[in-house]
């Protein structure tokens, strides 16, 4: 305290420059602030929890698994089962009768070859389960979106470059496709997001959705790499560590994210203080789209939210050093006054 007193008092405008160190570091740090928020909220693949519950108590968990564990949807169904239980156990209930306490959705990737009036193609294909378009709302330039609940599992979403190479137009809703010797039907055309970030993650090659349903079967079952839940979060990791609970398989072949705390500062430093490490991964997990997608905001916001920190503190340390050093001066002069 003597070497800061010393320094500051060598200093003819020390007031003005701590106010300003204070101010402009501060400053620096709502920026960061802010510019970690946007970038928290920027992709709807990882804003499910907002949307579906407005207070802000719900969390969104993903699972990413080798396809290698053969899991399947057998799996989803013994896991939806103990998801319930261990809700009933922990007393978290749905607001209302009509209302859910979670939902979930799981994909399995594959290729499949479909003929249309111009052309027949092979196309990369994810089947998909659950609630998908509730946790990844892909903007359709036509039809609507399929669902688990769906009388008929025969619709298609396309995306506009398949649509245009089958039918040689976008706006083919409701018109037929072959898929070997079943009719299906198209339910909509989407466009995938532009930009490089977008290309890398998804690469260049067609890719349509189609219901899980459809190629699943008992005696050529999908394997699932990707589950999702979006559930109540009462209490800090309480979804998470339910997650961590019921995923009961071998630890290397899958990995837990919880989708709604990776934006956190604390979440963020810590992929700063191991960055050297990250990419050197000791699994063979191939992460989908959209979680290729949120790595990469990661990487660009964690030096944010370490200057984020830096400046907080720099800020708070300067001015409260301040304030006490002119409460110590204060001090002395009243009791030099008093003497």
């Amino acid at each position: 305290m003597e070497k800061i007193k010393r320094f500051l008092s060598k200093i003819k405008y020390y007031r003005a420059v701590c106010l300003a160190i204070s101010l402009v570091t501060l400053i620096i740090g709502i920026v960061m602030s802010i510019i970690i928020s946007i970038g928290a909220n920027k992709y709807q693949d990882q804003t499910v929890a907002k949307r579906w519950d407005k207070s802000g108590n719900s969390s969104h968990v993903s699972v990413f698994i080798k396809d290698t564990a053969f899991f399947t949807k057998t799996d989803v169904d013994g896991f939806e089962y103990e998801l319930n239980e261990k809700l009933d156990f922990n007393s978290v209930f749905a607001e209302s009768e009509e209302s859910r306490r979670f939902i979930d959705c799981y994909v399995s990737k594959t290729t499949i070859t479909l003929e249309g009036p111009c052309k027949t193609m092979g196309v990369n294909c994810m089947a998909v389960g659950g609630d998908f378009f509730k946790f990844h709302p892909v903007k359709l330039l036509s039809g609507t979106y399929f669902s688990g609940n769906d009388l008929m599992q025969d619709g298609v979403i396309l995306d506009e470059e398949t649509a245009w190479q089958l039918f040689g137009s976008s706006n083919v809703e409701g018109q037929k496709v072959l898929f070997g010797d079943r009719v299906l039907y198209v339910k909509g055309v989407y466009k995938k997001s532009e930009g490089k970030i977008y290309n890398y993650a998804r690469g260049d090659k067609p890719e349509i959705f189609v219901p899980f349903e459809l190629l699943n079967s008992e005696e050529a079952p999908l394997y699932i790499t990707s589950l999702e839940v979006c559930m109540p979060n009462p209490i800090k990791n309480f979804a998470a560590n339910i997650m961590t609970d019921l995923i009961t398989m071998d630890s290397s072949t899958y990995e837990i994210v919880d989708n709604s705390s990776r934006y956190s500062v604390e979440n963020l430093w810590m992929i700063y203080k191991n960055k050297k490490y990250r990419s050197m991964q000791n699994h063979d997990i191939i992460y989908p789209y959209w979680e290729k997608i949120a790595r990469y905001e990661e990487d660009l916001l964690a030096p944010k939210a370490v200057v984020k920190v830096v400046s907080f503190v720099t800020s708070g340390t300067v001015f409260i050093g301040l304030l006490l050093y002119e409460i110590s001066k204060l001090t002395k002069l009243k009791k030099r006054n008093d003497d």
